[in-house]
């Protein structure tokens, strides 16, 4: 009996319980290494722009940090609720996200051949459709249940969702964005409990539509003719990759110094955004770039491990989103500058400079910060029951 008043309490009440800092403590330090980490280099990299064009040297820093400082309060404000709440918020946010992106297309400010922001380049509404895409799917899966594994129920809808997500990220364009949404997308209906029919026929129509855009977006295959130029001849390589691989090698083991970068006075470009990896390991060394490597792959693990621990299908679903989010655009920021995969722009996590992309970054370890606080408050009620001897 008092297991089922926990449960028809926690059900009706939208407030996070009285244990609001019973958190994973872990998540919220490699966080905060990895925000260090990404301070010190944007000052790094951006303290001559701040100077050049703003007669400022902590211009960018300082909105940096704003963004940061607008991300905290949104964490704290949501480990005042139970996460649970982000239902209602999904099918408006989405909704008004899409509107955005399809004003975007017709109003947007055109910026490196791409209109991908508003508000003087502000902000940009493909970050948001990240975290849009995440909320709007783990509610929709969640309220599916099983009848997912069917296709009126389950792959049709999910086609048309994704792809109507895609489609308006790829106008703009911006295929590595759109790319990503999609992943994050398939991760959550194969984990949902996806037919694996459905989950290949998903896979196989992505796939190839993906490699359809690839060979007709102008910009998308002039970097895959880039790549493919570079696999046979490393000289042929494009400007971006030779300038990220030649910071890369002058770092050596433990870098040339903090803030004595060269690349970053305009050998590579975009070293603040897109190319900052390439300046920690100039900077930092290889020593620098494998621990904030580290730390990403820690910060994943441990979103990993508050997805296991859940105590609903909602919050392994919001939780397994938010990590593979993080996980996927670090591991796409760095196979760019080591030359995996051909050059394209994707922020890292938490390093890049960019608002948007800080904000909902921030967002989304706070939405992990909730769930695990549910799962712990989860733990210490088992632990009372058993206690109590009912």
């Amino acid at each position: 009996m008092a297991t089922i008043n926990v449960v028809r309490k926690r059900g009706n009440s939208i407030w996070a319980g009285r244990n609001k800092l019973a958190f994973d403590y872990w998540l919220l330090l490699a966080t905060a290494a990895l925000l260090v980490f990404g301070f010190l280099m944007v000052y790094s990299t951006t303290f001559d722009l701040g100077l050049r064009f703003k007669d400022n040297s902590i211009y960018y820093m300082t909105r940096q940090v704003g963004a940061m400082v607008l991300g905290s309060v949104v964490i704290i404000v949501l480990l005042q609720f139970d996460y649970h709440v982000l239902r209602y918020a999904s099918v408006p946010l989405i909704t008004v996200t899409s509107v955005l992106l399809i004003f975007l297309l017709f109003f947007g400010q055109a910026d490196y051949g791409a209109v991908r922001a508003l508000s003087q380049g502000s902000y940009q509404p493909s970050e948001v459709a990240k975290l849009a895409t995440i909320l709007y799917i783990a509610h929709w899966l969640h309220s599916k249940g099983d009848r997912i594994k069917r296709i009126n129920y389950g792959l049709v809808p999910f086609s048309v969702i994704t792809g109507g997500m895609f489609s308006l990220i790829v106008l703009q364009p911006a295929l590595s964005t759109a790319i990503l949404v999609a992943l994050i997308s398939f991760t959550l209906f194969f984990v949902a409990g996806a037919e694996l029919k459905q989950v290949l026929v998903v896979g196989v129509v992505a796939g190839a539509v993906v490699l359809f855009l690839m060979v007709t977006l102008p910009h998308a295959a002039q970097r895959v003719n880039d790549y493919t130029a570079a696999l046979r001849d490393p000289q042929q390589a494009g400007y971006q990759v030779k300038q990220a691989l030649g910071a890369l090698a002058t770092g050596g083991l433990f870098g040339v110094g903090l803030g004595n970068s060269v690349q970053k006075f305009g050998g590579l470009p975009l070293a603040h955004t897109d190319g900052i990896f390439a300046i920690v390991g100039e900077e930092l060394g290889l020593a620098g770039a494998l621990l904030v490597v580290a730390l990403l792959a820690f910060l994943t693990w441990r979103g990993f491990r508050i997805a296991s621990r859940a105590r609903d299908t909602y919050g392994f679903l919001l939780a397994v989103g938010v990590t593979v989010w993080i996980a996927y655009q670090a591991l796409i920021n760095i196979a760019v500058i080591t030359a995996v995969i051909p050059f394209t722009g994707m922020p890292l996590p938490f390093l890049s400079y960019g608002g948007s992309s800080m904000l909902m970054t921030l967002i989304g370890v706070g939405i992990l910060l909730s769930v695990s606080r549910d799962a712990a408050l989860g733990r210490q009620q088992r632990r009372q029951v058993v206690d109590s001897g009912q």
